[in-house]
């Protein structure tokens, strides 16, 4: 079985220093170290290595202070053999570092069955990434979330006086309801009208906030 330090070591050799760039352009800090895998090869690995079934190596990538190694442990752990305590650590490490280990763990938490408890905390927290981390558990439990009509009226009252990275998730939650919420369509487009262009610091790159309104028209036209 592989050990952590062999890893390190494959994952070190692979450095790629384009996505390196790319990665602290996307707001990875200097604080972390960094290699710059895809995403694609990351899964790799984790395939090859039967690495779902390691918990102990994942908690310990994830615990590193290598981003690409933390990730590679965020895609491998099972869910439901992590207690609470071990995630709100994580959420503490994680909240002032970038969106690629926040978007990670939401995606971990969203796995759960106490998913919603998580969101509904988090979305109250002074942290921007751990805001965002909340609303984006509630987008991926569109479909089963008890107060997704109330949740749809906050973001539309409050979205514009959040933080950087919330709002971008906020939006996201507006574009969902808009799509997957059929009795909602109408109320999420209100809301999409109501905030209107959405600005958020992306970093130094390209990227745009998608336009609620339109995107959420194009994508009922593909159904």
């Amino acid at each position: 079985m592989i050990t952590f330090d062999q890893l390190d070591a494959e994952l070190s050799a692979l450095q790629n220093p384009n996505t390196i760039k790319i990665f602290r352009n996307h707001g990875c800090p200097e604080t972390l170290e960094l290699y710059g895998l895809k995403i694609g090869d990351l899964k790799k690995i984790i395939r090859r290595e039967k690495l779902n079934k390691n918990h102990e190596l994942t908690v310990q990538l994830i615990e590193s202070s290598n981003s690409d190694l933390i990730y590679l442990g965020l895609l491998a752990v099972d869910p439901n053999k992590l207690d609470v305590a071990q995630i709100e650590k994580w959420d503490v490490a994680f909240r002032e570092t970038w969106t690629m280990l926040t978007f990670g763990l939401a995606s971990v938490v969203s796995k759960r069955d106490d998913a919603l408890t998580f969101a509904r905390k988090w979305i109250k927290s002074d942290y921007d990434l751990t805001k965002s981390m909340g609303w984006q558990i509630f987008t991926n439990h569109i479909n089963d979330l008890p107060e997704v009509e109330e949740l749809l009226a906050l973001a539309k009252e409050t979205l514009q006086s959040e933080t950087n990275r919330t709002r971008y998730s906020m939006n996201s939650y507006i574009i969902a309801c808009g799509i997957y919420k059929d009795e909602l369509y109408k109320k999420a487009l209100d809301a999409a009208k109501a905030v209107g262009k959405v600005q958020v610091d992306l970093g130094k790159t390209a990227c745009k906030v998608p336009d609620a309104l339109s995107y959420i028209e194009k994508a009922r036209a593909r159904k």
